[in-house]
């Protein structure tokens, strides 16, 4: 089975499975999202020379009213029907209408998470009604703190997830967490240069359209680590793992030229948001601290990979228990 039939076929099952049990009809759509949504997933092939699928599958669930837990039960049916990694958020209906980043706000932010922004320009409507086309993120909405997370966020993924002992194939996994590190860091400067688009392969094109001014950021040899991990990860090419002190030298480079902007919290958090990251915060370290949690814990991630310090893991853990 080629991609275009197997990714058709794997859509037609969604809608099914949702058909059948959606019976009180709790959805008004569904989304497609992530690398599935920009039509891009990423595969590999066997020993056999089978297509084995390695993205998961975004799908943003739209409800009406109150009934978030009620999706929640629905979410865990569909998911039990699937070998494929299915990623099921609940999105209330308010929420993409209005813009919101989160389900619980009340006032239409200023400033969009980097998530919001691909959810209006990098997904389709699967299902339901298509309230993607009545709405409009702009790049410049975005927070460019986002920068930041897409950086911390993806060194606390390859730091504890590589320690996780239940993990199988665990090498070439970290092959793919510290490539995706890489990709993030032509992600995070993308956005900061206002060039971000949502589909990786246009961001492919872009970085390599700029390598110049790549170049004066992270140095002469990134381009040509990012592309070979790109077609790792993006074009089902060899496997490449990129060195572990020359990922740490892009990190902190790109440290070096994020400091320009002058950075240093998040304009999107809602006061619901920021208490469940200090309720979460106290019962992870049994301290209180009410300032700037989610920065303290993603610079904390940034400095410590880059210094290689030996806890590490330790604020790698914080950072699982509170933020992702």
């Amino acid at each position: 089975m080629n991609k275009k039939e197997y990714e058709k076929e794997l859509m037609e099952k969604i809608v099914h499975s949702i058909e059948i049990y959606d019976k009180n009809k709790l959805l008004s759509s569904v989304i497609i999202t992530g690398s599935f949504g920009r039509h891009e997933p990423t595969y590999s092939f066997n020993k056999d020379g089978e297509l084995v699928l390695k993205s998961d599958i975004e799908i943003a669930l739209i409800y009406k009213g109150n009934i978030k837990k009620r999706v929640n039960m629905l979410i865990e049916n569909i998911a039990k029907d699937y070998t494929e990694d299915l990623n099921l958020m609940a999105i209330s209906e308010n929420r993409i209408k209005k813009i919101y980043n989160f389900n619980y706000s009340i006032l239409i932010p200023k400033f969009k998470t980097l998530f919001t922004y691909d959810l209006y320009n990098g997904s389709y409507t699967l299902l339901g009604y298509d309230f993607l086309k009545k709405n409009n993120v702009l790049l410049q909405e975005v927070d460019l703190y986002e920068a930041k997370r897409l950086i911390a966020n993806r060194i606390g993924e390859l730091i504890y997830l590589q320690n996780q002992p239940f993990i199988e194939n665990k090498n070439y996994l970290r092959k793919q967490w510290k490539g995706k590190l890489a990709i993030a860091l032509g992600s995070a400067w993308l956005l900061c240069e206002e060039k971000y688009v949502s589909a990786y392969k246009q961001q492919n094109k872009i970085i390599n359209a700029n390598s110049a001014d790549i170049k004066k950021v992270f140095g002469d040899g990134f381009i040509d680590d990012y592309n070979k991990i790109f077609k790792f990860l993006r074009e089902s090419g060899a496997e490449y793992e990129i060195s572990d002190n020359i990922l740490k030298e892009y990190v902190y480079k790109f440290e070096e030229y994020y400091k320009q902007f002058n950075v240093d919290c998040s304009k999107v958090n809602n006061c619901a948001r920021k208490l469940k990251y200090l309720i979460k915060y106290v019962k992870a370290t049994k301290k209180i601290d009410v300032y700037k949690i989610e920065d303290k814990i993603l610079q904390s991630l940034i400095d410590k990979y880059i210094n290689g310090d030996t806890d590490l893991n330790s604020i790698a853990e914080i950072w699982h228990k509170v933020i992702y």
